[in-house]
């Protein structure tokens, strides 16, 4: 057993080494590193076609942990940079996210549909970085105060990108002021009404009638 215990201990020496060296090199990833492109606190990401406020530009965007921080224009900048890691594009454009103000992330209720992980996923792999959902397709549709929060808790822990939420004006909460209140104060951007069928048995269509009162509401306010 002795001569176990000796062979076993500079092993086990090696092991713990391995394992105080992971940690070290681990902690130096972003908090939450799945919302970066790569395992670095800093980084530049370089183009010929880096699009800007002021014109189509040639440089590098630099990124900490995970916010852009500046933009480096021209290749003589980029000598000021040379110990940070460099991924380089050549040609493709490097542009601002796009902002999608119709999309349908149908949790909680239909994630068979489309589910917040796997919706905020593709819109970040197709340059979209803000989804605005629409108040409908999950169930229940989002027509309350109440039902905002239940969308907010499905959202928890699984969204990859910006996303806001429209409420729905449906003829339950037309002619209820303080719950359409209550709604936007919760959060909802604004409000989405069908004057046609919208498909969805719990998010009925509203009329004229709806759409005049709750205009009044803030024109008089």
């Amino acid at each position: 057993m002795e001569m176990w215990k000796w062979r076993l201990l500079p092993l086990l020496a090696v092991l713990i080494s391995f394992l105080v060296l992971y940690i070290r090199s681990t902690s130096k990833l972003l908090p939450n590193n799945l919302c970066s492109l790569l395992p670095h606190d800093r980084y530049l990401i370089r183009s010929k076609r880096i699009v800007t406020p002021d014109g189509v530009i040639a440089g590098a965007v630099l990124v900490k942990e995970g916010m852009i921080v500046s933009v480096v224009h021209g290749e003589d900048q980029l000598a000021e940079y040379a110990g940070v890691h460099l991924m380089d594009y050549g040609e493709a454009a490097v542009m601002p996210g796009l902002v999608d103000v119709h999309a349908h992330l149908d949790e909680p209720g239909r994630a068979e549909w489309e589910g917040f992980s796997t919706g905020t996923k593709a819109a970040a792999a197709g340059g979209i970085t803000t989804l605005i959902d629409m108040p409908l397709n999950s169930f229940p549709s989002t027509v309350s105060k109440e039902t905002l929060q239940l969308k907010l808790e499905a959202a928890r822990n699984k969204i990859y990108v910006d996303v806001g939420f429209w409420g729905g004006l449906v003829p339950e909460n037309a002619f209820n002021r303080s719950a359409l209140e209550n709604l936007l104060n919760a959060g909802a951007l604004g409000l989405k009404s069908f004057m046609c069928p919208s498909g969805i048995n719990d998010f009925p269509m509203t009329n004229a009638t709806h759409i005049k009162i709750v205009a009044r509401y803030w024109v008089s306010t």
